[in-house]
């Protein structure tokens, strides 16, 4: 079974890599504009699985064509490039007759990407939009919380974070979780709600709130930011209310909104942090009115980030699924993804999933 992760050479793609490659029947290509991560000095991972990892240059803006011929062959691609690369990257995978998964379009994109439904139904093949860890777990949180409710009214995703690590770095470097251009955008874009039935723009980081999360990640600041779930929950639900919002640290608010020449930001070299990602959802089950919430929490290991982590497990264990998932379309995570079959898998990762009930 061949998967072909595009941006495999980045932060999120040679994680997604590492954890395709913990199944020993994938064979994995990795499809980069650059593959200095492989080709100098690799990590002992990479000389592990050598016999079973391929790496090639390739610029999907530059040279779609070449994409589309290294596609042939692969059950499926997974994209770990940025979101403005979705369509394009969605085209080729079309081109080549195999299933694709992406990490989120926020908002936006996954709105226009939905629109190729139809094509990739007429070729029997099947595109997961926003397959990572918010969107993708967060979507089938939801949908664990929502098991055996009649109706659904609202549906609330938060994730927040905590660095467990004693070491304080120096005041001019602040670390950040992902891609800095996706984290400003995020910041200062308007963020979508779905709200009594109706989509509304919000100015950008709004709605604040203290969540209280599970331990150990503990009370923290959250507000609305562009999100891709409220894109596709509501239609999937039937939900009249859905938002999504996360908590950054200030410095890094801080750094990203009023930025000085001095600063510097830093991907995590050596990390100690949990995330936890939640669904609260409240609906109707044997006619009495109950809120439910599904939380995932997930701890740094190795030296990565719990955020890498979370959102390389799952695009990791459902790209080999859609041999069988037997969905054809352009689908988001609740509606293409087996739940059950999928919490079991992300558990023996060292995922820990849990869900009770919270005050209506």
């Amino acid at each position: 079974m061949k998967i072909l992760v595009l941006g495999g050479s980045g932060a999120m793609g040679r994680e997604i890599v590492r954890e395709l490659l913990l199944s020993p029947r994938v064979h994995v290509t990795v499809a980069d504009t650059r593959c200095d991560f492989y080709e100098t000095d690799p990590p002992a991972w990479v000389k592990r699985f050598r016999r079973r990892l391929v790496w090639k240059k390739v610029d999907l803006l530059r040279e779609p064509a070449k994409l589309v011929r290294l596609l042939r062959g692969h059950l499926a691609m997974i994209n770990a490039t940025t979101h403005h690369l979705n369509l394009p990257a969605m085209k080729a995978a079309l081109r080549a007759g195999v299933h694709y998964l992406d990490l989120g379009g926020l908002f936006h994109y996954t709105r226009q990407q939905l629109k190729l439904h139809h094509a990739f139904a007429r070729k029997k093949r099947l595109a997961i939009l926003g397959m990572g860890c918010a969107p993708g777990l967060s979507n089938l949180l939801a949908v664990h919380a929502a098991d055996g409710m009649e109706r659904i009214d609202s549906i609330e995703i938060k994730v927040g974070g905590r660095s467990l690590a004693r070491k304080k770095l120096p005041r001019n470097v602040v670390e950040v979780p992902y891609a800095i251009g996706t984290i400003r955008e995020e910041l200062t874009l308007k963020p979508w709600i779905f709200s009594a039935g109706r989509y509304r723009a919000m100015p950008p980081r709004t709605g604040r709130e203290t969540f209280r999360f599970p331990k150990p990640v503990g009370a923290q600041t959250v507000f609305h930011t562009l999100h891709s779930e409220v894109a596709t929950l509501p239609a999937s639900f039937g939900a009249r209310d859905v938002s999504f919002k996360i908590g950054f640290e200030e410095p890094l608010i801080r750094a990203l909104l009023r930025p000085s020449r001095k600063t510097r930001f830093a991907m995590p070299a050596r990390v100690k942090d949990v995330e936890i990602t939640c669904a609260i959802v409240r609906g109707w089950r044997n006619g009495k009115r109950v809120r439910v919430m599904a939380y995932a929490v997930v701890r740094a290991r190795r030296g990565v980030s719990a955020g890498a982590i979370d959102t390389a497990i799952p695009p990791a264990i459902v790209a080999p699924m859609t041999a069988k998932i037997g969905k054809f379309g352009v689908l988001p995570p609740e509606e293409a993804v087996p739940v059950k079959e999928f919490l079991k898998r992300i558990r023996r990762r060292g995922i820990q999933v849990h869900r009770r009930s919270v005050r209506a």
